[in-house]
């Protein structure tokens, strides 16, 4: 079952710093890649420059995730790790055409 918006919006505050978290380390590991494709890096090294702002828009994407909608904000960090990865992965990296 999907969280409502109100449900969204208060357990938000226990998952944004969480993802922001996430989001530095992904990009960091992004930036130290030798194979990391220009659509990656584009993304790391914005998502280093703007780490809060990121992770807050891909919480949303997260709240959205099967994994997190069953543990809730009691997700394992594990777990969090592959949603976060997963949500930047599919919504926010693009490669050139």
């Amino acid at each position: 079952m999907a969280l409502n918006l109100a449900d969204r919006i208060a357990v938000r505050p226990t998952i944004v710093a969480r993802c922001t978290g996430v989001v530095t380390n992904y990009a960091l590991y992004i930036l130290g890649n030798v194979n990391a494709t220009e659509g990656q890096l584009g993304w790391a090294r914005n998502a280093i420059r703007t780490p809060v702002s990121v992770g807050d828009a891909v919480s949303w994407h997260v709240l959205n995730q099967a994994d997190y909608i069953a543990d809730g904000s009691g997700i394992s960090d594990a777990t969090l790790t592959g949603a976060v990865e997963a949500a930047i992965n599919a919504h926010f990296i693009t490669e050139p055409a």
